[in-house]
């Protein structure tokens, strides 16, 4: 080889080494950028919470008072963040979102803070999953920023368990406010470390309301049992409480997860993995459905006499399912965890989770009820809320779901709202559309006076109102 090839050879592999050097650093630098602007976002986030927390402390030692006169009481406000326009139905909406630095904690990794939403009267009622009550005029929704004024209560001393208070999934699930009561539901420590769905009630008061427990079980599920011994993924989960109420005539409607220990959800004799229904006067309850895996979302058209659950699936299988609650012969089932169609969380071939929960690619085909849709993947389905003529233009039956999901592990439908139309003959979807609006949609729910949907999303702790354009 003459020295001419050999300096041609090496210049060649001179070159395609900087090449691949330059490809390296390119994505290097690339995921370091990625990794810097999750790392800047968790510190800003951090720097708030610190900064609250420091101002809290350094108010009970200079007044010598309790945390609940601190933290339950100093109001809670939102200053306008950004607008989003949106284009539904052949119609322009606008998304505009209100955020706070004033809620402290999340029950959700990827949430700066955790809130349920409802409406009494003339007035927006805020709670945050760590108990902190708030209101303001449902008019100031309208204005450039929302101040909330707070509320004390009497949570802290029925609630005592240290998870509840800080970032955990231990905390508050939903709240519901009907006729002059507002009902919170939360995960109870029934005993040491053994915790269930239970729901508190009080009276509204704008001062301070004091709640007593409206509805609970002895049935609790331990921390620590493992339900596959193969299996170290298998214990308490919280974030499968389920928790979500709705209420009808003398009744209060109540979603309640499995907490990972699936095989509750298709025993008769347990409330787990099941939707119930709470007598108001005598507290019994009746199971309306079963065979469910953690029912998030819950809402009840009257008009049709049909009540609509939104369910996680395991990895994939979201669901939304309709039921028939008026049906007192029968229970449905949605069979949770004979079939899903998704899988479970680092399944591997011969999973010993498959021996009692083998999650079958067929509602249909081994006697349950299917759902009307289901998400593969999993969207981190939401609250679901139904939507009059007025606002989307359309004759049929009109929903709108939430979502929810993380910006790391993005897949197409999370962070979202879903929009569909329902064949109520059928139970068929005829129509729907995925909005993308970059956040967790944690509550939702319809405000008739000002045609709009008012929404908690908790990825940068946010008021979202989604109204049509003017």
């Amino acid at each position: 080889m003459s020295l001419n090839v050999k300096k041609l050879s090496w210049l060649t592999l001179i070159i395609l080494i900087l090449i691949i050097l330059t490809l390296i650093g390119t994505n290097t630098k690339r995921n370091l950028d990625n990794k810097s602007n999750q790392i800047e976002f968790l510190e800003k986030n951090l720097n708030k919470k610190k900064s609250q927390i420091k101002n809290v402390h350094e108010k009970l030692i200079s007044n010598n008072i309790s945390l609940e006169d601190i933290v339950f009481s100093d109001g809670i406000k939102f200053f306008q963040k950004s607008n989003q326009a949106i284009e539904l139905n052949a119609n322009d909406y606008i998304l505009t979102e209100f955020s706070s630095d004033d809620i402290v904690f999340a029950k959700h990794p990827s949430a700066s803070s955790s809130a349920y939403i409802d409406i009494y009267k003339d007035n927006f009622f805020l709670v945050t999953a760590t108990g902190q009550i708030a209101f303001t005029n449902i008019d100031d929704l309208l204005l450039n920023k929302i101040e909330m004024i707070s509320i004390k209560s009497n949570i802290k001393d029925i609630i005592n368990y240290p998870e509840f208070y800080k970032s955990s999934p231990f905390g508050i699930k939903d709240i519901l406010i009907d006729e002059d009561e507002i009902y919170i539901s939360y995960i109870k420590e029934v005993s040491n470390e053994c915790y269930n769905t239970s729901i508190l009630v009080g009276k509204i008061n704008y001062v301070k309301i004091n709640f007593f427990e409206f509805f609970s079980n002895d049935e609790c599920i331990k921390k620590n049992d493992v339900f596959f011994k193969k299996s170290i993924h298998d214990k308490l989960v919280p974030h499968q409480a389920g928790g979500r109420m709705s209420a009808i005539d003398n009744q209060i409607l109540l979603t309640v997860g499995e907490y990972r220990k699936r095989i509750l959800a298709q025993n008769q004799n347990s409330y787990f993995g099941k939707i119930i229904s709470i007598n108001k006067g005598t507290k019994k309850y009746e199971i309306l459905s079963k065979g469910h895996r953690n029912p998030q979302g819950l809402y009840i058209n009257s008009k049709i006499n049909k009540l609509f659950s939104t369910e996680h699936g395991p990895d994939g299988g979201d669901e939304i399912n309709v039921v028939d609650f008026l049906n007192k012969n029968n229970i449905p089932n949605y069979g949770w965890p004979i079939s899903s169609y998704g899988d479970h969380y680092y399944q591997e071939k011969n999973d010993s989770r498959l021996e009692l929960s083998p999650l079958k690619k067929s509602h249909k085909k081994y006697g349950f009820i299917e759902p009307i849709k289901y998400f593969v993947p999993s969207v981190g389905i939401s609250q679901i809320i139904g939507v009059p003529k007025k606002f989307l233009n359309s004759d049929n039956l009109n929903f709108i779901v939430g979502t929810m999901g993380t910006a790391k592990k993005m897949k197409e439908g999370m962070l979202s709202l879903y929009f569909f139309e329902l064949d109520n003959f059928n139970n068929k979807i005829i129509n729907e559309k995925l909005i993308p609006i970059k956040s967790r949609v944690r509550d939702i729910m319809y405000l008739s006076k000002h045609n709009s949907v008012v929404m908690f999303l908790e990825t940068n702790s946010t008021i979202g109102i989604l109204k049509q354009k003017n």
